[in-house]
């Protein structure tokens, strides 16, 4: 995300409200990463998760307005020591000497239990890059490097929503850390850059682009599959309101690649009256959305799966304005299937979502014994398409059917997003993604969540945290 300094919009507010906690929410088995007694005075938002496990060690990403004036690093993190169970706060990830970090948090592990932690960075002149650091220790606290700073190819562009992957398949390519991410040019428009590491984090390639010139295109994501294969999946935008995932791969550790590949079209979500508000594609309550593609591929057979979120019946003007779509591909990402909604529809045998309410930020996970899980926000439960649940999606049986199973324990609220209630955070911003991985016991999500309430001046206000959930079968 790009991180707005609004200072006379802090000045004001300061003046104007104070705020404290509401009486602390019951928490059952969703548990709260972050510790708010470090949020700044009106800087609370926690939110766009990622995350990463290695043993009882898991380590929980997000974007953090809290510690930005002190620390200038918009990237927090919390971790834990016993599987999830409790959780400290760590902070924020250091930036290099004289520079910030902007968040847009992205996580990965290899198989001796080195963590990556990528992230949007300046340098000590405002350059825009993007930084990757690695764990120094994992015992008894879970502590970063700096981040190695990697630029794009335009020194004057600006790098933006960096995602990572690690290979950890024990074959020719293990250990080597992949990040894609777009670089928005000085001279304009958007392209998907690409680099990687092949000695533990120390230096990273010249970025490479993977996305054809000329087209528009944000979102990127990459993922390893069984034989260190790796695709590199994002959104591209069409005329109109037609996006497009295109999915590239690459089997020689990234140093080449196969050609561009359309794995779905659709139309693209917006509700239009928050659209006009955000003057960005933006759903109930002005909350700012693309339809990033999340990607993942079965260890077992080698079978890729993609979802996203978009506009089910075509017309952003009315109706139903966002789904959750799988698609799937058996033969390496060369021929995909149709999409199909897993939130509603023929493929949900169970828990089928009955009405035209938002779903949205999906992410997909596989689990060890192939089973496929999506985490989506979900408004299903509000009459007025407004409160937010976690939900997911599961498949046993390769994506021909579905489950659907609510995750969190409470719904909650909006806070207050144009303009943003925190000075610090860009209007109509509610996070861009949240995060799972699968485990051959249970699956982890971590997400944003506004459930706890501040008390001010003008009201209680849902306030952004970021929770993880154990326990929930794979």
């Amino acid at each position: 995300m790009r991180v707005y300094y609004r200072l006379a919009a802090l000045l004001v507010i300061a003046v104007l409200a104070t705020a404290m906690d509401c009486p602390p929410d019951e928490e059952g088995l969703d548990v709260r990463v972050n510790d708010t007694a470090a949020d700044g005075f009106f800087n609370t938002t926690q939110s766009e998760t990622s995350i990463a496990r290695f043993g009882q060690i898991v380590v929980v990403g997000f974007n953090d307005s809290g510690e930005f004036s002190q620390t200038g690093s918009f990237t927090g993190y919390g971790y834990s020591l016993d599987g999830g169970g409790t959780f400290t706060d760590a902070g924020v990830l250091p930036p290099v000497v004289g520079g910030q970090n902007a968040g847009d948090p992205a996580l990965g592990v290899d198989r001796a239990g080195n963590f990556y932690f990528a992230t949007l960075a300046q340098d000590a002149a405002g350059g825009s890059f993007i930084g990757v650091a690695k764990t120094l220790t994992t015992s008894p606290t879970v502590v970063f490097d700096v981040p190695v700073l990697i630029p794009g190819l335009d020194p004057a562009g600006f790098q933006d929503k960096e995602l990572i992957a690690v290979d950890a398949t024990g074959g020719s390519y293990d250990g080597n850390v992949y990040v894609t991410w777009t670089e928005f040019p000085e001279a304009g428009g958007t392209r998907i850059l690409f680099s990687r590491s092949v000695d533990g984090g120390l230096t990273y390639s010249t970025p490479l682009q993977l996305s054809l010139a000329g087209t528009g295109v944000q979102g990127s994501v990459p993922t390893v599959g069984p034989n260190g294969e790796i695709y590199a999946a994002w959104e591209g935008f069409g005329g109109g309101t037609t996006g497009h995932i295109r999915v590239r791969r690459s089997n020689d550790g990234g140093l080449t690649w196969g050609g561009e590949l359309s794995a779905a079209t659709f139309t693209r979500k917006a509700d239009p009256s928050a659209t006009a508000s955000c003057q960005r594609a933006a759903l109930n309550g002005n909350i700012r959305v693309l339809d990033f593609p999340s990607i993942a591929v079965d260890q077992n057979d080698g079978n890729v799966y993609l979802s996203y979120a978009a506009d089910p019946d075509g017309n952003q003007a009315s109706g139903d304005d966002g789904d959750v779509y799988f698609v799937s591909s058996s033969d390496g990402g060369a021929t995909w299937s149709t999409p199909i909604t897993i939130n509603k529809g023929p493929a949900v045998v169970s828990g089928a979502d009955g009405t035209l309410n938002d779903n949205f930020f999906p992410f997909l996970s596989v689990a060890p014994n192939g089973n496929i899980n999506v985490i989506f926000y979900d408004r299903r439960n509000d009459t007025g398409n407004l409160r937010v649940d976690l939900y997911r999606a599961r498949s046993t049986d390769g994506g021909q059917t579905w489950i659907n199973e609510r995750i969190t324990e409470n719904s909650f609220g909006i806070p207050t997003l144009n303009p943003n209630f925190d000075p610090l955070v860009a209007a109509c911003y509610m996070g861009d993604y949240n995060w799972v991985i699968s485990a051959a016991q249970s699956i982890y999500p971590a997400w944003g969540d506004n459930r706890r309430e501040v008390i001010s001046l003008t009201g209680n206000r849902p306030d952004p945290d970021v929770y993880f959930r154990d326990g929930v079968a794979p």
